[in-house]
């Protein structure tokens, strides 16, 4: 009896293991068989509580320009590093920038380890998700007072934007980001604080009158916001509206440039650099720039400082050598 007991126990063992493996292989390959951008695109909405509108926008936007190179939806199992590596060529052809290409290939990478729920590193071992040397982006002093000098109709679109460019500059390199969000709580009458939206840095700037000049000229008793570039206080609304506004930020900038017989190309990344330059060059310390700056990596700040001039190198090579000549 015993013995019969115990054959029979194994082989319910056995029943029950053979059917958790087809199950399991059941459930592999229908994931396998469903299509991977929806997949995606549905796990990107669950996580929405969770993460950053940014990344978010980021997973999404990533998404759809997969499929525009697919042409449509492709099977999870057909993703491979050649999948991605064309992807890649397709982006380049359409003179698609290095970082944006890693910011793309990063949040696909993402995507597809949560879709298949393991650490695939082949799919993307061959593309590109490191981060180019961005070009340098500062304008002279004197392109500022030119950009304030030019005549604008108060009120309009061409006024907000250079109000809110030398708002960003005066504001040590404030990011637009979050001058859009800046509430007025955030400002008492000495200060502006406020959280890097991107690294989440404490910045405090002390208010100049100029920077006071600004802020009084968009008071509003309807509004928590300094200033009217968003008016939801929903946060995936309110980075909508953001994000629609910089578009026209950045297109006001232009026409700005060219009135202002400016040769760059102003961006709102501009004022930023410039501030960060213009600092180098009357030898704050680098530390310093850093904090205002909100990096936590003085690499980082290196990127927004333009290459110090010839005179400048000269000047120190000089200053060297005589220091030197004194000790022969």
């Amino acid at each position: 009896m015993g013995i019969t007991i115990k054959f029979e126990f194994h082989l319910h063992i056995s029943r029950v293991e053979k059917e958790m493996q087809s199950s399991k292989q059941q459930t592999d390959s229908t994931m396998n068989e469903k299509g991977f951008l929806a997949t995606a695109k549905g796990i990107a909405e669950k996580l929405r509580p969770t993460l950053s509108p940014s990344t978010i926008k980021n997973y999404l936007t990533a998404l759809r320009s997969l499929k525009d190179y697919l042409g449509g939806e492709i099977a999870i199992k057909q993703l491979d590093n050649q999948t991605f590596k064309g992807f890649e060529k397709w982006l380049l052809q359409r003179k698609v920038c290095l970082n944006t290409i890693s910011c793309y290939m990063r949040s696909l990478r993402s995507l597809f380890r949560k879709v298949k729920g393991e650490a695939d590193s082949e799919a993307f071992s061959s593309v590109y998700t490191g981060k180019a040397k961005t070009e340098k982006r500062a304008i002279e002093a004197s392109d500022i007072i030119r950009l304030k000098s030019i005549s604008l109709k108060p009120g309009s679109s061409l006024c907000q934007a250079r109000d809110m460019f030398l708002f960003s500059f005066y504001a040590l390199g404030m990011p637009f980001v979050d001058m859009a969000f800046l509430r007025k709580s955030q400002i008492n009458s000495e200060r502006l604080v406020y959280l890097r939206h991107k690294t989440g840095q404490r910045i405090s700037v002390r208010l100049e009158p100029c920077m006071t000049e600004i802020i009084r000229r968009y008071q509003t008793d309807h509004s928590e916001y300094v200033f009217p570039i968003i008016d939801s206080n929903d946060p995936y609304k309110a980075y909508k509206e953001y994000h629609q506004k910089l578009v026209g930020y950045n297109r006001a900038l232009k026409s700005l440039s060219k009135k202002a017989g400016i040769s760059a190309n102003l961006t709102s990344y501009t004022p930023r650099h410039t501030w960060a330059s213009l600092a180098y060059s009357s030898n704050v310390d680098l530390p310093v720039i850093s904090k205002a700056l909100g990096h936590t990596n003085p690499q980082t700040t290196m990127t927004y400082i333009r290459q110090i001039n010839d005179a400048r190198l000269e000047d120190a090579n000089h200053g060297i050598l005589e220091r030197l000549s004194h000790h022969i």
